[in-house]
């Protein structure tokens, strides 16, 4: 299975450096891949278009799951993350999250895991 990531923001660097907290993750590393677009005109660089996350049956997708989201506690402002797997997509906002107790963060977290688990238990 693989989940495809996405941050809803005007900032071009918010996916960047998602994908340098994912890289942190033991579990992760080699595991996540950055997909660019051309530059845009004017602009130096390619552009970051989302991640593509390769999971296994083990903990890679609680692990990409809590960093996440522990990475949008980390945010101020409009910022979002949308996993989309197939036909099966989640959104969380970094709105919010950082006020958040332990177990509702958790809660948060394992209403990733289990919208992903349910897409890869499909025949």
């Amino acid at each position: 299975m693989h989940i495809v990531v996405n941050a809803e923001t005007g900032s071009r660097d918010h996916l960047r450096e998602l994908y340098a907290w994912l890289q942190e993750e033991t579990d992760l590393r080699g595991r996540v891949v950055m997909e660019e677009r051309p530059p845009d005109p004017g602009m130096m660089g390619p552009s970051p278009e989302a991640l593509q996350v390769l999971l296994d049956a083990g903990g890679t997708l609680c692990s990409t799951a809590a960093t996440v989201i522990a990475w949008l506690r980390t945010r101020t402002g409009e910022v979002s993350v949308r996993l989309a797997d197939g036909d099966r997509e989640i959104e969380v906002g970094a709105s919010g999250l950082r006020n958040l107790e332990h177990t509702q963060v958790d809660e948060i977290t394992e209403q990733v895991v289990q919208t992903f688990q349910k897409a890869g238990s499909r025949g």
